[in-house]
């Protein structure tokens, strides 16, 4: 080289260091999302959750009872009208089944959410403890009310 003459470009150690670099932050980085997005999941499908229960509260304030029970992501007769426009009980990553097991107006009323992601349903059990168990597979119950 002249002496005077600007080298431009970087020498492929440089490059690899950076590439280096890049991949570790990565490789920091990927749990985290992974577990940033299992909890919104999780948080979203406790707010559809919440949403279903106040619609129950409200049906059970006008009617006395609750709704009869329904197959797996189907919306209680009459419910329907207390939910929000377009709602729905079955979600990309998880379909919610309303459970009625006194038929009465006072009894245990639940809501379960069948999911095949294990990581999700536990989080939402974490989420929603004490009153959130599961089947030890894809299917996660939290109790909407309980009266004796």
């Amino acid at each position: 080289m002249t002496p005077g003459r600007c080298r431009g470009g970087f020498t492929l150690v440089e490059l690899l260091v950076v590439v280096l670099i890049v991949a570790v932050l990565a490789a920091v980085a990927a749990p985290n999302l992974q577990r940033a997005i299992v909890k919104a999941r999780a948080a979203e499908a406790i707010s559809d959750l919440q949403v279903v229960r106040v619609a129950i509260l409200n049906y059970h304030a006008n009617h006395h009872v609750y709704p009869a029970d329904v197959n797996r992501g189907q919306v209680p007769e009459g419910l329907g009208a207390y939910l929000p426009d377009g709602f729905s009980l079955t979600q990309k990553y998880y379909t919610m089944d309303y459970d009625n097991w006194s038929q009465t107006a006072e009894g245990f009323v639940g809501l379960t959410v069948i999911t095949t992601d294990a990581v999700l349903g536990a989080e939402m059990v974490w989420m929603l403890r004490p009153n959130a168990w599961s089947n030890g597979s894809n299917k996660f119950t939290w109790v909407v009310e309980w009266t004796d």
